[in-house]
């Protein structure tokens, strides 16, 4: 297990409504190597973490008057021992160790969105898709012991196809949507999302029942009409 250690990270500072960001050096672990311990990972964590890493994500792009950050991945987001969360700073040497790792293949087919969609994507996009990529990464690294209800995951792959932005039909704008759409535990909207999505199933489920319903009454009304046709026809012989 990799401990924690010192990293140059970017704080963002709000008052009175205005967001400006400065360096700080932060003990943490990265969220690469958080995720290699599964000590005190559960549901409720990483559900924190996506909301966390969007807010940080949306400070970022106030404090940079819609400047992306371009490079956010697990090697570039730090967790600190209070499970909080930071971005690496990556205008700083000791820190550059991220953009090396984005130079190798296996980094960049994973966590950089194909030109040829940014190309039809937004400004932010970029950062939407690392923040798509990122949450398909810590899902998969804790999928063997984090259990997710039905609604938490078609909450969590519409996140996902919205951030990966692959169908332009189906993107996100700007980074409160996401923040609206992301799964919450143990919040006062959770249950509100909770019964949204229960409500739609049952509205699916009683549109189809209507479609079937109606498809067997005209089908009985067309095997009622046969045979009385029928027997006309055999009174007429």
């Amino acid at each position: 297990m990799i401990t924690e250690k010192k990293y140059e990270v970017l704080k963002f500072i709000e008052y009175d409504g205005k967001c400006r960001v400065a360096m700080d050096c932060v003990q943490g672990r990265l969220l690469v190597h958080r995720l290699n311990d599964r000590q005190g990972i559960t549901k409720e964590i990483i559900f924190n973490w996506f909301a966390l890493i969007a807010g940080e994500l949306e400070k970022y792009h106030r404090c940079r008057k819609g400047q992306c950050y371009r490079y956010l991945n697990p090697y570039s987001v730090l967790v600190t021992e209070e499970e909080k969360i930071l971005f690496l700073d990556l205008s700083a040497g000791s820190n550059g160790f991220v953009l090396k790792n984005m130079q190798k293949p296996a980094m960049r087919e994973h966590f950089v969105k194909p030109v040829i969609h940014i190309r039809e994507s937004t400004k932010m996009s970029p950062d939407f898709y690392g923040f798509g990529k990122t949450i398909q990464f810590i899902l998969a690294r804790t999928e063997t012991y984090i259990s997710l209800s039905k609604i938490e995951e078609y909450l969590l792959v519409g996140v996902i196809e919205k951030c990966l932005g692959e169908n332009p039909k189906k993107k996100f704008d700007n980074l409160k949507q996401i923040q609206k759409e992301l799964p919450k535990t143990h919040h006062k909207n959770y249950e509100k999302q909770r019964k949204k999505i229960i409500l739609i199933i049952l509205v699916v489920l009683l549109l189809l029942l209507a479609i079937r319903f109606g498809k067997n009454a005209a089908d009985t009304g067309w095997t009622r009409y046969n045979r009385a046709e029928a027997f006309v026809f055999a009174v007429r012989m």
